[in-house]
């Protein structure tokens, strides 16, 4: 019953393990019904309700703790309140999952912390500059990509930021040094390296899609707008942070808050930056290294372990599991056409378009749910090293999901090769 309802939404319909869930169910209260005394059947029947109703009550309780947590979030007044409230949904996150191993209610719940903590945060940037006299924000968009990007937000997710606005304003200088504030304040890692800011004229000339620099702003300007004796600043295009060997990360781009038509604007341009580009050679170079990657199986079916340092004798599961799962999916969706969405979605959209089978795309889903479950418990235990296991520590049963998970993803690499190894 857990893996029945641990599913949200129309996903129910949608994975194998729960259609046939509840094609054992019907085939089980059937063979009671009609092999049984009616009064046991009816006494099985009403255990099924009970356990049912226990499962309803659970998942209320959930409900009603995360929406009073959203309020919390909502009316915290400093970036001190937030953090006690995001440690406190975490917790009850990580309790809903050890229950129900479910990684789509997992990561809806995560997605949703994320956009509140996200949109308190710059809340609180606005505030902090009325109270200062700064006036109000200028209009921006702000735009992640990364594992929040695919909808994959976990416990502890890794995210790239993008604040854009309209045109230079010494406002947004301003409103920019509230926001990394208090983002870092929050504990939002890297928030001051991870976030780029610039305009959208710069946007698009960092995407190849403008021939000309945008021109810089009158220095005065910028001069004006600054506290007293702080460092004159120039706004020039800033390199985008992590993606200038990987511009296909920009497939993982989703708009989170602000002004929507630049926010949407902004995307756009992303996407027609890198459909333009999917047939040059260094995408093709980039592809042709991502569907190489190594996984966690080495030569003779061996784990592929660290050999020296803290972590010797153990598996990094996201170099050798998640990272060529998630990369080889994104290279082959771009490929495809079909660049945005999360890792489940373009396995879906991958079968529509024809790169894979049912079978493959059943295992590969299978195989997604496998390491994502793995990754959640080791944040649960508090993976600060990173997401390291021990294979030797698995049941039978994790280390046959497992094996099958990767033997799931080196089809999807011989696939890659089949579509792109020819153009390299």
């Amino acid at each position: 019953m857990p893996m029945l309802l641990g599913t949200k939404g129309s996903d129910i319909l949608k994975w194998r393990a729960s259609t046939e869930l509840v094609d054992a169910l019907k085939e089980e209260l059937s063979r009671r019904w009609e092999q049984s005394p009616s009064y046991q059947a009816e006494a099985f029947l009403e255990q099924f309700i009970e356990s049912l109703d226990q499962e309803l009550s659970i998942e209320e309780k959930l409900s009603a703790q995360i929406e009073a947590l959203t309020e919390g979030i909502a009316r915290a007044a400093s970036p001190a309140e937030l953090v006690p409230l995001a440690t406190r949904y975490r917790e009850v996150v990580s309790a809903h999952f050890k229950r129900r191993r479910s990684v789509l209610a997992l990561c809806e719940l995560c997605n949703k912390l994320h956009d509140r903590l996200l949109d308190r945060a710059l809340g609180l940037a606005q505030e902090r500059m009325i109270e200062l006299g700064q006036g109000n924000s200028p209009p921006y968009a702000l735009l992640v990509s990364g594992e929040r990007g695919r909808s994959e937000q976990t416990l502890a997710g890794d995210n790239r930021y993008f604040l854009l606005h309209e045109d230079t304003s010494p406002r947004f200088l301003l409103f920019l040094r509230q926001v990394v504030s208090v983002l870092n304040e929050i504990g939002i890692p890297g928030a001051d390296q991870a976030l780029w800011h610039g305009s959208l004229r710069e946007w698009r000339y960092l995407l190849g899609l403008s021939v000309a620099p945008p021109p810089p702003p009158p220095q005065e300007d910028f001069l004006a707008a600054l506290p007293p004796f702080a460092a004159p600043q120039k706004s020039v295009p800033r390199p985008m942070p992590g993606l200038a060997g990987s511009p296909v990360a920009l497939a993982d781009l989703v708009f989170l808050q602000g002004v929507e038509p630049l926010g949407a604007e902004a995307c756009a341009a992303a996407t027609q930056s890198l459909l333009s580009e999917r047939y040059d050679e260094p995408f093709l170079q980039l592809a042709r290294r991502t569907i190489a990657m190594p996984l966690a199986v080495g030569r003779f079916g061996r784990w592929r372990l660290e050999r020296s340092g803290e972590q010797r004798g153990r598996l990094d599961l996201k170099e050798y599991a998640l990272e060529p799962l998630v990369r080889a999916l994104r290279v082959l969706s771009v490929h495809a056409g079909v660049p945005e969405g999360g890792s489940v979605e373009r396995i879906h959209r991958l079968l529509e378009a024809g790169f894979l089978d049912v079978e493959l795309a059943g295992r590969l889903l299978q195989g997604y749910q496998c390491i994502m479950q793995i990754r959640a418990l080791l944040e649960i235990r508090g993976a600060e090293e990173g997401l390291y296991c021990t294979p030797d520590e698995f049941s039978q049963e994790t280390e046959s999901r497992f094996r099958n998970a990767l033997d799931a993803v080196l089809s999807l690499q011989k696939i890659g090769y089949q579509r792109l190894i020819g153009q390299v």
